[in-house]
């Protein structure tokens, strides 16, 4: 989907937001599962957004909805940036955890119905 840039006529991509994907996060654990900082509870899965631009991400803008793993607060940390990867793993090996959980994710969002 796009939208105008207000008087520009530039095409600008709307993100996509489905509120029932981001709330599906509650009570869920983790996909990610970082080995040694992975919490393997349910009480911090957050909905993690891609951090490329293929998924709709720009400058202060998340990625679209759809882009998303469960994850714990720990491993989202971690794929952010925010906290060094786990010893013996490198930030690429990190991403590699993180598009696994995506997939273990949108196979688990399919069943619970929410997409």
């Amino acid at each position: 989907m796009t939208a105008r840039i207000s008087g520009l006529g530039i095409p600008k991509a709307l993100t996509y937001r489905n509120k029932r994907i981001r709330e599906s996060a509650r009570d869920e654990e983790c996909l990610v599962r970082l080995p040694g900082i992975c919490m393997h509870g349910t009480a911090a899965t957050i909905w993690s957004h891609y951090r490329g631009s293929a998924g709709g991400k720009g400058g202060a803008l998340k990625s679209d909805d759809l882009c998303g793993a469960y994850a714990c607060t720990a491993c989202d940390a971690a794929y952010d940036g925010q906290q060094p990867p786990p010893a013996g793993m490198t930030y690429a090996d990190v991403v590699a955890a993180w598009h696994e959980g995506h997939i273990r994710s949108i196979v688990r969002l399919h069943a619970k119905g929410v997409i």
